[in-house]
């Protein structure tokens, strides 16, 4: 369940994001949904992979270390990312 939370808390930010981008949307969404499923699904691989010759507190541990350490790289990525002066506040 804790690897699911964090798809459903990541997910709306990164469509509003890939909408966004100039050029074609539909193509932009079709990108994300394919990275979105192609990740839970490749996740789950590795999660049980590593799950299987160790422990769950050390899979757990494991997965939780590499999603700090994405958030932490993506932090200068997308530090100056800021809303188009055409869109709305909400």
């Amino acid at each position: 369940m804790a690897l699911s939370l964090g798809y459903d808390m990541t997910q709306p930010p990164l469509g509003g994001i890939v909408t966004n981008l100039p050029g074609h949307g539909g193509l932009a969404m079709a990108l994300n949904v394919f990275t979105l499923f192609t990740g839970m699904g490749l996740g789950s691989l590795a999660f049980q992979a590593l799950l299987l010759p160790t422990s769950f507190a050390v899979a757990l541990s494991t997965f939780g270390a590499a999603v700090l350490l994405a958030a932490a790289l993506a932090v200068p990525v997308f530090r100056d990312e800021r809303p188009h002066a055409n869109t709305p506040a909400s």
